[in-house]
């Protein structure tokens, strides 16, 4: 996979920190290789089966519970917030774009399966396994960056509802 560009670097940041729960973690994560963009067709839309992206991190102290390991919620937010980063990024206006960008959480499947002490360097690894215009499922496999030992894997079913025509404010009369 490529390296990522400064402004992809930066258009993250922006959106991750800004994103309400959790934005002070940001600091903690930056891209580590993304998939080429696919280009959209005449609709604005993108075929991203398959496409990737990875990211990088490190357990800090305010990740961590009483035994000095990442808490079981900062796995959550890391799936959650990875596989949104990794939508964003495909968008386009017309697809997973606002109003709702990156979409509405549907379902989040975490497996805990290994203890990321403090101060591990982590590597988040990102995949849209399967994704149309409404849905996209996606997979998030958390591991140690040097050692590649898996410390998390989950999978997040998200919704786009897109542009919202505009109602027609006509009213109804009833007719007797």
């Amino acid at each position: 996979m490529p390296k990522p560009t400064a402004e992809d670097q930066e258009f993250f940041q922006r959106i991750i920190g800004s994103a309400g729960y959790g934005n002070h973690l940001s600091k903690h994560f930056s891209i580590y290789e993304i998939d080429e963009v696919p280009k959209e067709d005449e609709r604005g839309w993108r075929k991203v089966d398959g496409f990737r992206m990875s990211f990088i991190g490190k357990v800090t102290e305010d990740m961590s519970n009483l035994s000095e390991n990442m808490h079981g919620a900062m796995y959550s937010w890391i799936v959650d917030t990875m596989t949104s980063a990794t939508i964003i990024a495909i968008h386009t206006p017309t697809f997973w774009g606002l109003p709702d960008f990156a979409g509405v959480t549907l379902t989040m499947e975490l497996q805990c399966l290994n203890a990321a002490p403090l101060n591990t360097e982590l590597l988040i690894e990102v995949e849209i396994i399967k994704c149309s215009v409404k849905l996209a499922n996606l997979r998030c496999d958390i591991k140690n960056l040097k050692s590649g030992k898996v410390y998390a894997t989950g999978t997040h079913l998200k919704m786009w509802k897109g542009p919202q025509p505009e109602k027609e404010n006509k009213s109804i009369q009833a007719k007797l």
